[in-house]
């Protein structure tokens, strides 16, 4: 049982039910869907080609960040059609 209870842990840590797969969208769909909803959950492959899954939230704007991120970050993720497709972070400057 406690075997089960790690594997499915796992699995929601791994892969986020609320995400999508980032490399099956244009760049311009990524954008457009973080513009319209403000923000995303994106996963996208590792950049060193390894079998390793990211994800992160992606931002239309400052607004739709905690309050203890005080400014964006500019991040290229791999998309279909371009594997530098620029979206924005939450991030703090100290």
């Amino acid at each position: 049982m406690q075997k089960l209870l790690v594997t499915i842990v796992g699995m929601v840590l791994l892969f986020p039910n609320n995400s999508t797969w980032a490399a099956g969208l244009t760049c311009q769909q990524i954008q457009a869907s973080i513009k319209k909803h403000g923000s995303v959950i994106l996963r996208y492959p590792s950049r060193n080609g390894g079998p390793i899954q990211r994800y992160d939230r992606f931002v239309a704007n400052l607004e739709e960040c905690p309050t203890a991120f005080n400014t964006l970050r500019v991040r290229h993720i791999p998309a279909f059609d371009t594997d530098a497709c620029p979206v924005h972070i939450c991030w703090t400057e100290d």
